[in-house]
């Protein structure tokens, strides 16, 4: 079996992404795009010679679906083999769905954590978000091949499993009943009372110890079999594009947006994303992983585990992506958190764009305009419009070091400028591989250092003897042989570095100096000869 996915020229000026979906039917989308505020993919198969079409093998994608706190995650994760998801004990940790392909003796397996169906709404959990997780189990359920039913083997059989039994048993598809937290042969017997729900196939599983996943696997494999489930062969992997910010600031809505779908939840509730959800969307013959990660919380505002792995995952998402879209609220401006994720983005030497996110709303004021849009402004709002070049020069003023990133204001909810993310990401990828020639590189640094040499530092000057630059790295980096390395200043090296732009812009890349000392006082044969090659 084959997808076709699909982008038009139309799409990319209208702001839309591509969807990856199949088929879903109305009442199981979210309202948003149930009342066709996004648009849908054609689905459909792959056609020979039709252009902006790209087929890959589809893997067999496999739900994980039941009611709240009995160990889907956990099962999960032991499934990927990675702690991708959040586990804790209590329920409704999980709100969006968190897909990932795993590739097992050639044979590929998308597998989906879901959040808790019949999820009730709490304090923690406002009735917006329980009703969001919902519509987001749903939205797996109707994509899935196999939906894997996880019960709790300790707890035993409840009203809820029953009434879970029965939504799935009318979606039609193939349900598999797995009973989790057996971690002992002596509680398998508890496993009885599931044979009433009358699914056929049931494994005892343990997802924290391991038991029963032998079992599993080899079912999962028959089935991947069935419907010839190849994995992809191993090429070139996709960059990963991490949308990162602090709460609220507007992320998933973003996302939303990039992908042209409602695939990650959206409130006004901050906090509301947990997980890094990762998205796989094509854009015109770009492939791309998109990275929805939870709000970067300052440290001192951590109140639970949960908000304490949510920022782990984040930091964890930004250290494994090639570019990351630093999100900021136009309203609020640069806060001290802002600055704080800028510099941890400084820190993991990685490309960036800083997307001022909610400009709408500044010029909602221009327009004299309240932003209920009603044009009655609120006495207690005493903001004024600000122009984009005040903005920005406030804004590099608080972040210095990255003025390297490029700026772009937008409006997620209204799609304001957001096609132009998309060309811009291209445009840093591109500009991240870029590659000097050795002597090219000297030859700048040679004229730079000959134009306004090191600083003296202890009555000696730094000598740059070669440089060479490194060809695995996310950032242009570049090695310096050099005299002494304490002898290096960072005022100096961002004037080198403002001298390589030159040659090259390296958009929204940080450029990366490592220094090496000489091995011996004599010069290096051949450094002189390659100070002046070219």
């Amino acid at each position: 079996m084959m997808r076709r996915r699909r982008w038009s020229g139309r799409d990319m000026e209208e702001g839309r992404g591509f969807v990856r979906e199949r088929k879903i039917t109305p009442a199981l989308l979210p309202p948003r795009q149930r009342n066709g505020g996004f648009p849908r993919a054609e689905i459909g198969l792959c056609e020979r010679g039709v252009n902006r079409v790209a087929c890959v093998a589809m893997p067999l994608r496999v739900a994980i679906v039941g009611r709240p706190n009995v160990g889907k995650s956990s099962l999960f994760n032991r499934l990927v083999q990675r702690h991708e998801a959040i586990v804790h004990d209590a329920p409704g940790v999980t709100r969006d769905r968190l897909a990932r392909t795993v590739t097992k003796n050639a044979r590929a397996f998308e597998f989906v954590d879901t959040g808790g169906i019949g999820l009730s709404a709490t304090a923690e959990t406002p009735a917006e978000i329980a009703d969001a997780v919902q519509l987001q189990a749903e939205a797996a359920i109707a994509s899935a091949e196999i939906l894997l039913f996880v019960v709790d083997g300790q707890a035993g059989l409840e009203p809820l499993d029953r009434e879970v039994a029965g939504r799935l048993r009318k979606s039609g598809k193939k349900v598999w009943l797995g009973v989790n937290k057996l971690d002992l042969a002596r509680h398998d017997a508890r496993a009885a009372e599931f044979h009433e729900l009358g699914f056929g196939t049931m494994f005892l599983l343990s997802a924290t110890h391991g038991r029963g996943m032998p079992g599993l696997w080899s079912a999962l494999m028959d089935a991947a079999a069935e419907i010839g489930a190849e994995a992809e062969a191993e090429g070139e992997r996709p960059p990963r594009i991490a949308v990162v910010g602090r709460p609220n600031v507007g992320k998933s809505s973003l996302v939303n947006r990039l992908l042209g779908e409602d695939r990650v939840i959206v409130s006004e509730t901050p906090g509301t994303t947990r997980d890094s959800v990762d998205l796989e969307v094509i854009v015109g013959d770009r492939r791309y992983v998109l990275v929805d990660t939870a709000g970067v919380r300052h440290k001192r505002r951590i109140h639970t585990h949960v908000e304490m792995w949510s920022r782990h995952r984040a930091e964890k998402s930004i250290a494994r992506a090639q570019v990351a879209l630093l999100l900021i609220s136009a309203p609020d401006g640069p806060t001290r958190q802002d600055c704080e994720i800028a510099a941890l983005l400084a820190e993991h030497r990685k490309p960036c764009i800083l997307i001022i996110n909610k400009w709408d709303l500044n010029e909602r004021l221009e327009a004299g305009v309240a932003e209920d849009g009603t044009g009655k402004s609120p006495r207690r709002v005493r903001r004024r419009a600000v122009a984009r070049s005040e903005y920005e020069k406030a804004l590099r003023a608080r972040m210095p070091f990255l003025d390297h990133a490029p700026l772009l204001f937008v409006s997620a909810l209204e799609g304001y400028h957001a096609p132009r993310i998309w060309r811009l990401v291209a445009t840093v990828i591109e500009q991240a591989q870029r590659r000097f020639t050795t002597g090219v590189l000297n030859r700048v640094i040679r004229r730079a250092q000959e134009r306004v040499p090191p600083p003296m530092r202890h009555g000696k000057r730094l000598k740059i003897y070669y440089a060479v630059q490194k060809t695995e790295a996310s950032a242009p980096t570049f090695v310096l042989f050099v005299n002494q390395r304490k002898l290096w200043t960072e005022s100096w090296g961002r004037y080198l570095a403002g001298r390589l732009r030159e040659a090259e812009p390296l958009t929204g890349c940080p450029i990366v100096f490592e220094l090496r000392e000489r091995f011996s006082r004599a010069d290096p044969a051949g450094t002189a000869a390659a100070l002046d090659e070219g």
